[in-house]
């Protein structure tokens, strides 16, 4: 049968995630015409689209999940192994499709109130651990422990109270079954945190020893603005790794709790990494003065000065190299979830939606 055929094409389409988009909503409408069309097999058809619905949700393919409801609201109330499309989406961190819970109004509040046969919810399916593909995008484990702690508080915002006390069948709460499937991701995130403190710290006990023991340059050499600058950036250089060594030592210090790891942690690191930074780039703009004025006295300095002053700022690499973790910090920590998109539709009364789904 044509339309069975170019379903089974759009659900391979839809497994390789959204590289070629266009090309599967093209396959949809074609789809759709098909599935008009063909009205004694309408009841099959039907039942392969239910099978898209679930392979969409779990490759994360929220364009194609919409246009799929658009098409048939009452697919919101399909299930996969008495799985709804949300907890799929909970399960396997699909941020996107669990926001279209806040489009839906009180539907999405029916849908998560499912309970399974042995007594897991919803919240039990974010209590899981996140499959190897979503941890491997998050630098480093500290940070892999903290977006699975915000994943965690973001659903429990959305379920009933005495969702967090349910059992399921093995006795286990939420909070019992994710302290149970993070306890190697919470060490890990605390070797990573200690080591990355550890190297750090290194870094900035030898930066604090060089600034400390700086001598400034010959004072017959030097002009008022150049030893002006001279005395801020070593003195810039002395208090900003003095300052990530506090960072560090605290991070060093801390208990490790999994709580720790949502706040508290990270932003130590932050404010450590970035105390850091600046400290080697005051420390190379220190070097590169005293250097200059140095052998200032020279009309043309001769071209080994030249490469020694290129040379020294091969240290500012490592300020490049912890920006990217830098930039992960702050966004895991500041920017957490992004907000609903409104994808289904705008804002509107509950009987205005359902009127706007089914007609859709």
């Amino acid at each position: 049968m044509a339309t069975s055929f170019l379903l089974s094409i759009l659900g391979s389409k839809l497994k390789q995630e959204d590289s070629k988009q266009s090309h599967v909503n093209e396959l949809f409408t074609r789809c759709l015409q098909a599935h008009r069309d063909d009205v004694e097999h309408s009841n099959e058809i039907q039942d392969e689209i239910s099978q898209l619905l679930f392979v969409a949700t779990e490759v994360g393919n929220v364009e194609f999940l919409v246009k799929l409801i658009h098409f048939d609201v009452d697919l919101l109330w399909k299930t996969q192994n008495n799985k709804s499309i949300f907890c799929i989406a909970v399960e396997k961190r699909h941020e996107r499709i669990f926001n279209l819970i806040n489009e839906i109004g009180s539907i999405g509040d029916l849908l998560i109130d499912q309970v399974e046969e042995d007594g897991t919810n919803i919240l039990h399916l974010a209590a899981g651990l996140a499959p190897r593909e979503k941890l491997n995008a998050i630098t480093g484990a500290a940070l892999q422990m903290q977006r699975e702690l915000l994943w965690f508080k973001e659903v429990e915002k959305v379920v009933r109270p005495a969702f967090k006390e349910m059992v399921n069948r093995e006795g286990e709460t939420p909070y019992a079954l994710f302290a149970r499937t993070h306890e190697d991701l919470r060490t890990k995130g605390e070797k990573w945190m200690m080591d990355t403190a550890e190297y750090s710290m290194l870094v900035a006990t030898l930066i604090c020893s060089i600034m400390f023991s700086v001598q400034p340059a010959d004072r017959s050499n030097r002009t008022a603005n150049l030893a002006m600058v001279f005395s801020v950036s070593n003195a810039v250089a002395l208090f900003s790794s003095s300052t990530s060594l506090v960072m560090f030592l605290s991070i060093l210090t801390s208990r490790y709790s999994y709580d720790d790891f949502l706040v508290q942690l990270p932003v130590r690191l932050m404010f450590g990494v970035t105390s850091l930074g600046i400290s080697i780039a005051a420390m190379m703009v220190s070097f590169s003065i005293s250097f200059w004025l140095k052998n200032f006295k020279h009309k043309e300095l001769p071209l080994i000065f030249v490469f020694i002053g290129l040379f020294a700022c091969v240290s500012i690499l490592y300020v490049l190299l912890k920006c990217r973790l830098f930039v992960d910090i702050v966004r895991s920590t500041l920017f957490r979830f992004k907000p609903c998109e409104h994808l289904l539709y705008k804002e509107v009364s509950h009987e205005q939606r359902i009127r706007k789904l089914k007609i859709a």
